[in-house]
């Protein structure tokens, strides 16, 4: 490495410029298994809001069963994260969360 190189050229996008780091953030927002799951339950739940029709020709869900099920899943999300956070033990310092 020259001496005037900036040590974070090599895992930088775009010489970590504002877009560099606000890219990273996104990449690493869409490799969270906690995003996929999120996304997967909207899908799932706005599809059967407005795309599935029951044999009687109404939506598979209604409007007040679709948002129990999404509050359900986003107070499912908070409850386990403050469980994961919350411990007898000190979490160790692997260098592997990415919610700091």
């Amino acid at each position: 490495m020259s001496d005037n190189m900036n040590p974070y050229e090599k895992v930088s996008m775009w010489d970590r410029s504002f877009w560099d780091l606000w890219m990273q953030k996104i990449l690493r927002n869409f490799a969270s298994v906690k995003y996929q799951f999120m996304v997967a339950f909207f899908i799932v739940v706005i599809y059967g809001m407005f795309g599935a029709e029951a044999a009687d020709g109404k939506p598979a869900l209604s409007m007040v069963e679709g948002l129990a099920f999404m509050g359900g899943g986003f107070i499912t999300l908070v409850t386990s994260r403050i469980a994961m956070r919350s411990s007898l033990f000190p979490p160790k310092d692997d260098g592997m969360d990415t919610d700091r």
